[in-house]
Protein backbone atom coordinates (compact mmCIF):
# COMPACT_ATOMS: atom_id res chain seq x y z
CA UNK A 1 0.00 0.00 0.00
CA UNK A 2 1.43 3.10 -0.92
CA UNK A 3 1.85 6.22 1.86
CA UNK A 4 -0.20 8.95 1.18
CA UNK A 5 1.66 11.74 -0.54
CA UNK A 6 1.33 15.48 1.09
CA UNK A 7 -0.78 16.55 -1.60
CA UNK A 8 -3.84 14.97 0.05
CA UNK A 9 -3.36 17.31 3.27
CA UNK A 10 -3.39 20.05 0.89
CA UNK A 11 -7.14 20.75 1.03
CA UNK A 12 -7.22 20.64 5.02
CA UNK A 13 -4.39 23.31 5.11
CA UNK A 14 -6.35 25.76 2.54
CA UNK A 15 -9.42 25.25 4.81
CA UNK A 16 -7.72 25.55 7.99
CA UNK A 17 -5.91 29.01 6.53
CA UNK A 18 -9.21 30.60 4.80
CA UNK A 19 -10.85 29.77 8.55
CA UNK A 20 -7.77 31.54 10.60
CA UNK A 21 -7.71 34.74 8.16
CA UNK A 22 -11.52 34.82 8.35
CA UNK A 23 -11.37 34.65 11.98
CA UNK A 24 -8.56 37.49 12.01
CA UNK A 25 -10.74 39.84 9.48
CA UNK A 26 -13.61 39.24 11.46
CA UNK A 27 -11.63 40.05 14.59
CA UNK A 28 -10.51 43.33 12.77
CA UNK A 29 -13.42 44.35 12.08
CA UNK A 30 -14.92 44.13 15.43
CA UNK A 31 -12.05 46.22 16.63
CA UNK A 32 -12.87 48.37 14.34
CA UNK A 33 -16.73 48.64 15.36
CA UNK A 34 -15.74 49.20 19.06
CA UNK A 35 -13.14 51.70 18.61
CA UNK A 36 -16.16 53.93 16.53
CA UNK A 37 -19.15 52.90 18.99
CA UNK A 38 -16.41 53.68 21.70
CA UNK A 39 -15.99 57.00 19.89
CA UNK A 40 -19.43 57.93 19.43
CA UNK A 41 -20.19 57.10 23.56
CA UNK A 42 -17.40 59.89 24.08
CA UNK A 43 -19.32 62.15 21.92
CA UNK A 44 -22.09 62.10 23.93
CA UNK A 45 -19.67 62.55 26.78
CA UNK A 46 -17.85 65.18 25.63
CA UNK A 47 -21.55 67.53 24.46
CA UNK A 48 -23.06 66.44 28.14
CA UNK A 49 -19.58 67.81 29.80
CA UNK A 50 -20.09 70.80 27.80
CA UNK A 51 -23.59 71.77 28.16
CA UNK A 52 -23.26 71.06 31.96
CA UNK A 53 -20.14 73.12 31.99
CA UNK A 54 -22.17 75.82 30.48
CA UNK A 55 -24.72 75.81 32.13
CA UNK A 56 -22.42 75.99 35.63
CA UNK A 57 -20.64 79.07 34.66
CA UNK A 58 -23.71 80.53 33.55
CA UNK A 59 -24.70 79.66 37.13
CA UNK A 60 -21.40 81.29 38.47
CA UNK A 61 -21.46 84.58 36.08
CA UNK A 62 -24.53 85.55 37.11
CA UNK A 63 -24.12 85.08 40.70
CA UNK A 64 -20.66 87.45 40.33
CA UNK A 65 -23.41 89.62 38.21
CA UNK A 66 -25.65 89.85 41.18
CA UNK A 67 -23.40 90.87 43.44
CA UNK A 68 -22.23 93.50 41.47
CA UNK A 69 -23.02 94.16 37.80
CA UNK A 70 -19.94 95.69 37.19
CA UNK A 71 -17.89 92.30 37.92
CA UNK A 72 -18.68 92.01 34.29
CA UNK A 73 -16.51 94.29 33.22
CA UNK A 74 -13.50 92.38 34.89
CA UNK A 75 -14.75 88.78 33.80
CA UNK A 76 -15.69 89.60 30.38
CA UNK A 77 -12.43 91.14 29.05
CA UNK A 78 -10.39 89.16 31.21
CA UNK A 79 -11.92 86.04 30.42
CA UNK A 80 -11.91 86.42 26.43
CA UNK A 81 -8.03 88.25 26.54
CA UNK A 82 -7.19 84.43 28.14
CA UNK A 83 -9.10 82.25 26.01
CA UNK A 84 -6.86 84.05 23.04
CA UNK A 85 -3.45 84.11 24.88
CA UNK A 86 -4.21 79.87 25.81
CA UNK A 87 -5.26 79.63 21.78
CA UNK A 88 -2.09 81.44 20.14
CA UNK A 89 -0.21 79.24 23.29
CA UNK A 90 -1.44 76.01 22.94
CA UNK A 91 -4.23 75.06 20.92
CA UNK A 92 -3.80 76.49 17.71
CA UNK A 93 -6.08 74.52 15.72
CA UNK A 94 -8.51 75.15 18.16
CA UNK A 95 -9.99 78.19 17.33
CA UNK A 96 -13.19 79.37 15.09
CA UNK A 97 -16.90 78.06 15.83
CA UNK A 98 -15.70 74.36 14.66
CA UNK A 99 -18.09 73.91 12.00
CA UNK A 100 -15.59 75.60 8.82
CA UNK A 101 -12.90 74.05 10.53
CA UNK A 102 -14.79 70.58 10.08
CA UNK A 103 -16.38 71.11 6.68
CA UNK A 104 -12.63 71.92 5.44
CA UNK A 105 -11.10 68.58 6.91
CA UNK A 106 -14.47 66.91 4.52
CA UNK A 107 -12.17 68.00 1.42
CA UNK A 108 -10.76 65.32 -0.62
CA UNK A 109 -7.09 64.62 0.36
CA UNK A 110 -7.26 67.55 3.16
CA UNK A 111 -4.73 64.97 5.33
CA UNK A 112 -2.51 67.52 6.65
CA UNK A 113 -5.50 69.99 7.44
CA UNK A 114 -7.37 67.18 9.37
CA UNK A 115 -3.90 66.64 11.18
CA UNK A 116 -3.93 70.44 12.36
CA UNK A 117 -7.67 70.26 13.37
CA UNK A 118 -8.60 66.86 13.95
CA UNK A 119 -6.60 65.69 16.89
CA UNK A 120 -7.36 65.02 20.66
CA UNK A 121 -5.22 67.91 21.89
CA UNK A 122 -7.52 70.14 19.63
CA UNK A 123 -10.79 68.21 21.06
CA UNK A 124 -8.94 69.26 24.80
CA UNK A 125 -8.37 72.85 23.96
CA UNK A 126 -11.36 73.33 21.90
CA UNK A 127 -13.50 72.91 24.97
CA UNK A 128 -11.73 74.31 27.64
CA UNK A 129 -11.73 77.52 25.51
CA UNK A 130 -15.48 77.19 24.10
CA UNK A 131 -16.21 77.09 27.96
CA UNK A 132 -13.91 79.85 29.02
CA UNK A 133 -15.64 82.29 26.64
CA UNK A 134 -19.47 81.24 27.70
CA UNK A 135 -18.14 81.45 31.23
CA UNK A 136 -16.73 85.17 30.86
CA UNK A 137 -19.91 86.11 29.30
CA UNK A 138 -19.54 86.37 25.89
CA UNK A 139 -22.07 85.32 23.13
CA UNK A 140 -20.84 81.83 22.21
CA UNK A 141 -22.52 78.46 22.07
CA UNK A 142 -21.12 75.46 22.79
CA UNK A 143 -22.88 73.60 19.36
CA UNK A 144 -20.67 74.32 16.69
CA UNK A 145 -17.67 74.01 18.69
CA UNK A 146 -18.83 70.22 19.74
CA UNK A 147 -19.55 69.71 15.71
CA UNK A 148 -15.31 70.01 15.56
CA UNK A 149 -14.67 67.80 19.02
CA UNK A 150 -17.08 64.88 17.94
CA UNK A 151 -14.92 65.08 14.53
CA UNK A 152 -11.75 64.78 16.02
CA UNK A 153 -13.06 62.15 18.57
CA UNK A 154 -14.18 59.75 15.83
CA UNK A 155 -11.32 60.77 13.07
CA UNK A 156 -8.77 60.25 16.09
CA UNK A 157 -9.95 56.90 17.31
CA UNK A 158 -9.65 55.27 13.93
CA UNK A 159 -6.98 57.33 12.07
CA UNK A 160 -5.20 54.37 10.59
CA UNK A 161 -8.64 53.46 8.44
CA UNK A 162 -8.79 57.14 7.51
CA UNK A 163 -5.23 57.20 6.63
CA UNK A 164 -5.97 54.06 4.64
CA UNK A 165 -9.53 55.27 2.82
CA UNK A 166 -10.55 58.60 1.97
CA UNK A 167 -14.07 57.55 2.14
CA UNK A 168 -13.62 56.23 5.93
CA UNK A 169 -12.15 59.52 6.39
CA UNK A 170 -14.74 61.57 5.31
CA UNK A 171 -17.70 59.18 7.26
CA UNK A 172 -16.25 59.67 10.45
CA UNK A 173 -15.69 63.32 10.16
CA UNK A 174 -19.61 63.44 9.04
CA UNK A 175 -20.25 60.62 11.85
CA UNK A 176 -18.51 62.86 14.60
CA UNK A 177 -20.19 66.16 13.57
CA UNK A 178 -23.46 65.05 13.48
CA UNK A 179 -23.25 63.14 16.75
CA UNK A 180 -21.85 66.35 18.01
CA UNK A 181 -25.29 68.31 16.97
CA UNK A 182 -27.57 65.61 18.25
CA UNK A 183 -26.31 65.26 21.73
CA UNK A 184 -25.47 68.67 22.04
CA UNK A 185 -29.30 70.07 21.18
CA UNK A 186 -30.56 66.58 22.33
CA UNK A 187 -32.16 66.21 18.91
CA UNK A 188 -31.18 63.39 16.78
CA UNK A 189 -33.17 64.11 13.87
CA UNK A 190 -31.23 67.48 13.41
CA UNK A 191 -28.19 65.99 13.97
CA UNK A 192 -28.75 63.51 11.24
CA UNK A 193 -30.07 66.37 8.57
CA UNK A 194 -27.17 68.99 9.70
CA UNK A 195 -24.46 65.93 8.25
CA UNK A 196 -26.93 66.20 5.29
CA UNK A 197 -27.56 69.42 4.42
CA UNK A 198 -24.68 71.33 5.86
CA UNK A 199 -21.81 69.16 5.86
CA UNK A 200 -21.89 66.44 3.66
CA UNK A 201 -24.41 67.35 1.03
CA UNK A 202 -24.70 63.96 -0.34
CA UNK A 203 -24.34 60.92 1.82
CA UNK A 204 -23.23 57.01 0.60
CA UNK A 205 -24.11 54.37 2.31
CA UNK A 206 -20.88 54.13 4.61
CA UNK A 207 -21.71 57.21 5.76
CA UNK A 208 -25.57 56.88 6.64
CA UNK A 209 -24.72 53.73 8.85
CA UNK A 210 -21.79 55.62 10.52
CA UNK A 211 -23.93 58.57 11.09
CA UNK A 212 -27.14 56.94 12.15
CA UNK A 213 -25.34 54.83 14.50
CA UNK A 214 -23.20 57.53 16.25
CA UNK A 215 -26.19 59.58 16.54
CA UNK A 216 -27.90 56.83 18.43
CA UNK A 217 -25.00 56.21 21.21
CA UNK A 218 -23.82 59.98 21.41
CA UNK A 219 -27.42 60.77 22.23
CA UNK A 220 -27.99 57.89 24.71
CA UNK A 221 -24.70 58.97 25.99
CA UNK A 222 -25.95 62.73 26.65
CA UNK A 223 -29.25 61.71 27.79
CA UNK A 224 -28.09 59.37 30.39
CA UNK A 225 -25.72 61.76 31.86
CA UNK A 226 -28.16 64.94 32.00
CA UNK A 227 -31.36 63.34 31.13
CA UNK A 228 -33.76 64.05 28.64
CA UNK A 229 -34.07 68.00 28.26
CA UNK A 230 -35.97 70.99 26.19
CA UNK A 231 -33.57 73.93 26.25
CA UNK A 232 -36.60 76.18 25.46
CA UNK A 233 -39.41 74.21 26.81
CA UNK A 234 -42.05 72.58 25.34
CA UNK A 235 -44.92 74.35 23.50
CA UNK A 236 -47.98 73.57 22.18
CA UNK A 237 -48.92 76.72 19.80
CA UNK A 238 -49.99 76.53 16.61
CA UNK A 239 -50.59 78.72 13.41
CA UNK A 240 -53.51 78.11 11.56
CA UNK A 241 -52.38 79.38 7.77
CA UNK A 242 -55.21 80.58 6.83
CA UNK A 243 -54.95 83.79 9.26
CA UNK A 244 -51.03 83.74 9.89
CA UNK A 245 -49.85 83.33 6.42
CA UNK A 246 -48.79 87.10 6.64
CA UNK A 247 -46.92 86.23 9.64
CA UNK A 248 -44.74 83.74 8.22
CA UNK A 249 -44.24 85.99 5.19
CA UNK A 250 -42.94 88.58 7.12
CA UNK A 251 -40.74 86.65 9.40
CA UNK A 252 -38.88 85.12 6.57
CA UNK A 253 -38.15 87.99 4.60
CA UNK A 254 -36.99 90.09 8.35
CA UNK A 255 -35.27 86.25 8.79
CA UNK A 256 -33.81 86.99 5.04
CA UNK A 257 -33.40 90.23 5.10
CA UNK A 258 -31.12 90.42 8.38
CA UNK A 259 -29.82 86.77 8.58
CA UNK A 260 -28.18 87.68 5.17
CA UNK A 261 -26.59 90.77 6.25
CA UNK A 262 -25.12 88.84 9.75
CA UNK A 263 -23.82 86.43 7.28
CA UNK A 264 -22.32 89.04 5.23
CA UNK A 265 -20.80 91.02 7.75
CA UNK A 266 -19.04 87.90 9.13
CA UNK A 267 -17.90 86.44 5.99
CA UNK A 268 -15.90 90.41 5.78
CA UNK A 269 -14.80 90.06 9.25
CA UNK A 270 -13.30 86.94 8.18
CA UNK A 271 -11.05 88.55 5.72
CA UNK A 272 -10.75 91.81 7.32
CA UNK A 273 -11.75 94.32 10.15
CA UNK A 274 -12.53 97.97 8.83
CA UNK A 275 -10.33 100.72 9.43
CA UNK A 276 -7.43 100.00 11.80
CA UNK A 277 -9.35 97.36 13.70
CA UNK A 278 -7.43 94.52 11.64
CA UNK A 279 -3.83 95.91 12.77
CA UNK A 280 -4.57 96.36 15.99
CA UNK A 281 -6.34 92.78 16.10
CA UNK A 282 -3.05 91.40 14.25
CA UNK A 283 -0.52 93.05 16.66
CA UNK A 284 -2.18 93.03 19.79
CA UNK A 285 -4.78 89.88 19.69
CA UNK A 286 -4.99 89.31 24.04
CA UNK A 287 -5.66 93.58 24.11
CA UNK A 288 -7.90 93.78 21.34
CA UNK A 289 -9.64 90.36 22.69
CA UNK A 290 -10.28 92.76 25.94
CA UNK A 291 -11.43 95.87 24.30
CA UNK A 292 -14.38 93.79 22.79
CA UNK A 293 -14.85 91.99 25.82
CA UNK A 294 -15.14 95.66 27.47
CA UNK A 295 -17.81 96.62 25.13
CA UNK A 296 -19.94 93.33 25.69
CA UNK A 297 -19.67 93.90 29.46
CA UNK A 298 -20.94 97.44 29.25
CA UNK A 299 -23.90 96.67 26.63
CA UNK A 300 -24.39 93.31 29.07
CA UNK A 301 -24.69 95.66 31.82
CA UNK A 302 -26.93 98.68 29.70
CA UNK A 303 -29.36 95.79 29.07
CA UNK A 304 -29.59 94.26 32.74
CA UNK A 305 -27.70 91.30 31.86
CA UNK A 306 -29.65 90.33 29.35
CA UNK A 307 -27.38 90.13 26.60
CA UNK A 308 -24.80 87.97 28.50
CA UNK A 309 -23.86 84.20 27.95
CA UNK A 310 -25.01 81.82 25.07
CA UNK A 311 -28.93 83.28 25.24
CA UNK A 312 -30.79 79.98 26.06
CA UNK A 313 -32.44 81.10 29.25
CA UNK A 314 -33.39 84.31 27.56
CA UNK A 315 -34.78 82.44 24.20
CA UNK A 316 -36.92 80.53 26.78
CA UNK A 317 -38.26 83.67 28.79
CA UNK A 318 -39.23 84.94 25.23
CA UNK A 319 -40.75 81.99 24.08
CA UNK A 320 -42.54 81.51 27.56
CA UNK A 321 -44.09 84.87 27.17
CA UNK A 322 -41.72 86.47 29.79
CA UNK A 323 -40.39 89.34 27.76
CA UNK A 324 -41.23 92.53 29.76
CA UNK A 325 -37.65 94.76 28.90
CA UNK A 326 -36.47 92.22 26.34
CA UNK A 327 -37.86 94.72 23.34
CA UNK A 328 -34.57 95.74 22.08
CA UNK A 329 -32.57 92.35 23.20
CA UNK A 330 -32.73 91.27 18.91
CA UNK A 331 -30.51 94.15 18.17
CA UNK A 332 -28.05 94.10 21.22
CA UNK A 333 -27.73 90.71 20.97
CA UNK A 334 -26.95 90.21 17.67
CA UNK A 335 -23.83 93.51 18.15
CA UNK A 336 -22.67 91.34 21.09
CA UNK A 337 -22.61 88.22 19.27
CA UNK A 338 -20.57 89.96 16.24
CA UNK A 339 -18.08 91.47 18.64
CA UNK A 340 -17.89 87.95 20.43
CA UNK A 341 -16.75 86.54 16.65
CA UNK A 342 -14.29 89.16 16.11
CA UNK A 343 -12.99 89.12 19.49
CA UNK A 344 -10.34 86.16 18.16
CA UNK A 345 -12.01 83.85 21.07
CA UNK A 346 -13.07 80.25 19.91
CA UNK A 347 -16.90 80.00 20.40
CA UNK A 348 -20.16 79.02 18.09
CA UNK A 349 -22.79 80.94 16.78
CA UNK A 350 -25.28 78.56 16.54
CA UNK A 351 -27.66 78.61 19.68
CA UNK A 352 -26.73 82.39 20.14
CA UNK A 353 -28.18 82.77 16.70
CA UNK A 354 -31.19 81.42 17.77
CA UNK A 355 -31.49 83.44 20.70
CA UNK A 356 -31.20 86.35 18.43
CA UNK A 357 -34.07 85.34 16.05
CA UNK A 358 -36.32 85.24 19.04
CA UNK A 359 -35.61 88.70 19.86
CA UNK A 360 -36.91 89.40 15.58
CA UNK A 361 -39.80 87.11 16.73
CA UNK A 362 -40.52 88.87 19.45
CA UNK A 363 -40.87 92.12 17.95
CA UNK A 364 -43.15 90.66 15.03
CA UNK A 365 -45.43 89.94 17.60
CA UNK A 366 -45.31 93.43 18.61
CA UNK A 367 -46.07 94.53 15.02
CA UNK A 368 -48.67 91.79 14.54
CA UNK A 369 -50.48 92.01 17.86
CA UNK A 370 -53.36 89.54 16.94
CA UNK A 371 -52.01 86.02 16.37
CA UNK A 372 -50.01 83.95 19.27
CA UNK A 373 -46.90 85.66 19.99
CA UNK A 374 -45.19 82.11 20.71
CA UNK A 375 -45.65 80.58 17.38
CA UNK A 376 -44.13 83.97 15.85
CA UNK A 377 -41.17 83.53 18.36
CA UNK A 378 -40.70 80.42 16.91
CA UNK A 379 -40.71 81.52 13.34
CA UNK A 380 -38.41 84.21 14.66
CA UNK A 381 -35.60 81.92 15.63
CA UNK A 382 -36.37 79.61 12.26
CA UNK A 383 -35.84 82.59 9.86
CA UNK A 384 -33.65 84.26 10.88
CA UNK A 385 -31.16 80.97 11.85
CA UNK A 386 -31.93 80.10 7.85
CA UNK A 387 -31.43 83.28 6.88
CA UNK A 388 -27.78 83.81 8.51
CA UNK A 389 -26.73 80.34 7.75
CA UNK A 390 -28.73 79.37 5.11
CA UNK A 391 -29.42 75.86 5.89
CA UNK A 392 -33.21 75.64 6.19
CA UNK A 393 -33.85 72.05 6.93
CA UNK A 394 -32.08 72.10 9.89
CA UNK A 395 -33.38 75.42 11.47
CA UNK A 396 -36.46 74.38 11.87
CA UNK A 397 -35.89 70.23 12.36
CA UNK A 398 -33.60 71.92 15.72
CA UNK A 399 -36.12 74.54 16.33
CA UNK A 400 -39.52 71.90 16.36
CA UNK A 401 -37.35 69.34 18.45
CA UNK A 402 -35.96 71.61 20.86
CA UNK A 403 -39.43 73.25 21.76
CA UNK A 404 -41.94 69.94 21.39
CA UNK A 405 -43.69 72.28 18.78
CA UNK A 406 -45.50 69.35 16.15
CA UNK A 407 -48.41 71.96 15.58
CA UNK A 408 -45.70 73.79 13.86
CA UNK A 409 -43.97 72.04 11.01
CA UNK A 410 -45.19 73.40 7.71
CA UNK A 411 -45.10 77.00 9.17
CA UNK A 412 -41.44 77.10 10.36
CA UNK A 413 -40.66 75.11 6.89
CA UNK A 414 -42.54 77.88 5.03
CA UNK A 415 -40.75 80.87 7.13
CA UNK A 416 -36.83 78.85 6.64
CA UNK A 417 -37.13 78.66 3.06
CA UNK A 418 -38.74 82.09 2.64
CA UNK A 419 -35.62 83.42 4.52
CA UNK A 420 -33.16 80.90 2.71
CA UNK A 421 -34.06 82.41 -0.58
CA UNK A 422 -34.20 85.75 0.73
CA UNK A 423 -30.80 85.56 2.14
CA UNK A 424 -29.35 84.47 -1.28
CA UNK A 425 -30.69 87.92 -2.32
CA UNK A 426 -28.52 89.65 -0.11
CA UNK A 427 -24.93 87.66 0.46
CA UNK A 428 -24.03 85.85 -2.30
CA UNK A 429 -21.91 82.80 -0.26
CA UNK A 430 -23.45 80.59 2.74
CA UNK A 431 -21.87 81.04 5.94
CA UNK A 432 -20.81 78.31 7.27
CA UNK A 433 -19.15 76.75 3.39
CA UNK A 434 -17.66 80.27 2.95
CA UNK A 435 -15.75 80.28 6.43
CA UNK A 436 -14.30 76.95 5.43
CA UNK A 437 -13.18 77.89 1.96
CA UNK A 438 -11.59 81.30 3.34
CA UNK A 439 -9.66 78.80 5.81
CA UNK A 440 -8.35 76.89 3.17
CA UNK A 441 -7.24 79.78 1.10
CA UNK A 442 -5.55 81.08 4.39
CA UNK A 443 -3.56 77.47 5.10
CA UNK A 444 -2.82 77.20 1.33
CA UNK A 445 0.61 78.62 1.97
CA UNK A 446 1.35 76.94 4.99
CA UNK A 447 3.54 74.11 5.33
CA UNK A 448 1.81 71.47 7.24
CA UNK A 449 3.06 67.99 8.28
CA UNK A 450 1.78 65.39 6.38
CA UNK A 451 1.46 62.38 7.58
CA UNK A 452 2.32 58.68 5.82
CA UNK A 453 -0.91 57.21 5.01
CA UNK A 454 -1.08 53.67 6.42
CA UNK A 455 -0.93 51.05 5.15
CA UNK A 456 -4.05 49.21 3.08
CA UNK A 457 -5.87 46.76 4.72
CA UNK A 458 -8.02 44.26 3.69
CA UNK A 459 -12.05 45.29 4.66
CA UNK A 460 -15.64 44.79 3.89
CA UNK A 461 -16.96 46.66 1.28
CA UNK A 462 -19.08 49.13 3.66
CA UNK A 463 -15.10 49.72 4.74
CA UNK A 464 -16.24 48.24 8.50
CA UNK A 465 -18.29 51.36 9.48
CA UNK A 466 -21.56 50.03 11.40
Amino acid sequence: MSKPGLSQFAPHKSRSSRRLRHFYLSMGLWRRRASIWLAAILVGLAAATLASGSHLLHQWFDTAYSASPYWALLITPGGLALSVWLLNRYFSGAGGGGIPQAIACLQPGAVAIRERFLTLRVVFGKMVLTLLGIGSGATFGYEGPIVQVGAAIKYSFDRKAALANEGTARALILAGSAAGVAAAFNTPLAGIVFAIEEMGRTLDQRSSKTILLSVILAGLTATALIGNYNYFGVTSTTLPLSSGWYAILVTGLLGGVVGGLTAKLILAFSLRLPGPLAGWRASRPILFAAGCGLIIAAIGITSHGSTFGTGYYRAQDIIQGHSAGLEAYSVLKLITLLLSYISGAPGGMFAPSLAVGAGFGLNVSHLLPGLPSTALVLLGMVAFFAGMTRAPMTGFVIVMEMTDSNGMIIPLMAAALIAASVSRLVSRHALYEAQAHALLKSLAGLRLPRPQPAPTIDRPADGGLQ
